[in-house]
């Protein structure tokens, strides 16, 4: 069962070459997981913890989104009352605002292809 947003062996580092940074989940790393799950919802498809396609709908949106919360608070973080502000927000606009995408792409890893193609 594999992380589906978070590091470098998630679904989407392997399938799309960008990961969610590491580390505890943050307000930074929320902002992170909100981008991707926004960029989801917008194509329509996710993957799940097997990193098979499936379907990404509104209700898949708002869960993964939640749930985020939930793992702040399970982690005894500090800002988890600013992350659910947040997401509630973004739930309620399908938009990231300019300061939370702005710290996003701070925890937003773009994996390096292996081919050099500079040559």
């Amino acid at each position: 069962m594999a992380n589906i947003y978070m590091g470098r062996n998630s679904c989407y580092a392997i399938n799309e070459g960008i990961y969610v940074a590491p580390g505890p989940m943050d307000l930074g790393r929320i902002a992170a997981h909100l981008l991707l799950h926004l960029r989801d919802l917008r194509r329509g498809w996710t993957y799940d913890h097997d990193c098979n396609r499936v379907a990404m709908d509104r209700d898949l949106f708002e869960t993964r989104s939640k749930y985020l919360v939930k793992i702040c608070r399970d982690q005894g973080l500090g800002n988890c009352d600013d992350a659910e502000v947040l997401i509630n927000e973004v739930i309620s606009t399908l938009k990231l605002p300019k300061w939370a995408e702005d710290m996003a792409n701070k925890y937003v890893v773009r994996v390096k292809s292996i081919i050099d193609f500079s040559r």
